[in-house]
This record gives C-alpha cells, structure tokens and sequence, in this order.
C-alpha cells in the first residue's frame, strides 16, 4: 500500500502494527449519514477519510463544523483527501486541519502520525472567527450543498422559506461567497496542508 490510495483495512493494519499502544480510530464511513462529532472527539487523534463522492465530503465538513460549534474538543484530526473541493471548502469555511493527500507514500504518512503521536500541542480543529457560521446557518449551508432546496429545507425544519433564504445569504456573506458554485470549484493553487 505504500504508494497507492489506502484502504481501510490496509489503514488499520499500518496502524495496529505500528501505534497500537495509541487511541486511533479511523472515521472513513460516512455513508450511512453525517459521522457523529461525538464518536471523534472520544479519541485522541481521528483519522478522517474523503472521497470522490461530494457528499461524503460535505458530510466531513459538516462534522468538522460540529466539532468547533458544539465541542472544545482536544482530539487532533488527520483529513484524508482525494477530492481538491474537500481543500477547497475547507479553505472557503475558514476550518485549518492537517490535511494529507490520500496518496501519500507510506514512509512520510508514518513520520507524520509519529509527528502528530508526540506533539504536546492542542488539537482540534481551528475556525476563523469572521467565518464562523450559527448553527442553522451550518445546518442551511450543508442541506444546499447536498442539493436540497430552500422549500425542502423549510419544510424539513418546520420553518418559513424566507427564514432559510436570509439564513443563506447570511452565511455566504460571512463566507464571502458570491454564488453557492464557488464551493464546488478546485482552488487552482498548489495544494498544502492549512
């Protein structure tokens, strides 16, 4: 696996065999729905995994998003990616994490976790304060993002269309964001941890 995407399976194996005395735990299933900012921030450092799929990456975002809102959460995070939108938004959204391109060859993805394993610093995830969005401004934001409309995201919330729309238009302007598009589009710059 050493110069390839990884696996889960190849993932944990690397990491029982080498970190088994840590509290890792790999976040890569976010399929079933959103992950649970809970079950991250139980542990000492998560592992989180994108993919191709948009949704799964948004349901990432959506997550990091939960972490800083509703937790001071010392958990240090690794996002794996593979799709430039996940940098992206990240970026958009003003969230800094450790960021690592899921073909990362396996020697330097060992000397980060080492890195990472005896760092002394506080983890978690960091938010620009001028970005930082209310939580239905989030909630609005994500349910966009997953190609929901203003009507269905009203009548899911039990909540007037125009209460979303002003919710919409607050975040992009805290996001200083013209068009909802601008999320979708890669940054053309060269990639780096943020």
């Amino acid at each position: 696996i050493s110069e390839c995407k990884y696996s889960n399976i190849g993932m944990s194996r690397l990491l029982k065999e080498h970190y088994g005395a840590y509290n890792i735990r790999l976040f890569s299933d976010f399929k079933q729905g959103r992950a649970k900012a809970e079950r991250i921030i139980k542990h000492d450092i998560a592992l989180i995994f994108t993919s191709h799929n948009l949704e799964q990456s948004v349901n990432v975002i959506e997550s990091l998003v939960l972490l800083h809102q509703q937790y001071s959460a010392k958990t240090r995070i690794l996002v794996f990616y593979d799709d430039e939108r996940v940098v992206k938004l990240l970026s958009i959204m003003g969230i800094s994490v450790e960021l690592v391109s899921s073909r990362i060859s396996l020697y330097s993805l060992q000397e980060k976790i080492q890195r990472l394993l005896e760092s002394y610093e506080p983890g978690g995830i960091k938010v620009q304060k001028t970005r930082e969005l209310s939580p239905a401004e989030s909630d609005v934001l994500f349910n966009l993002l997953r190609g929901d409309s203003l009507l269905h995201i009203a009548e899911k919330r039990g909540t007037h269309p125009k209460t979303i729309f002003s919710q919409k238009y607050s975040a992009m302007r805290k996001l200083r964001l013209n068009s909802m598009s601008t999320i979708f589009v890669a940054g053309k710059q060269p990639l780096r941890s943020i």
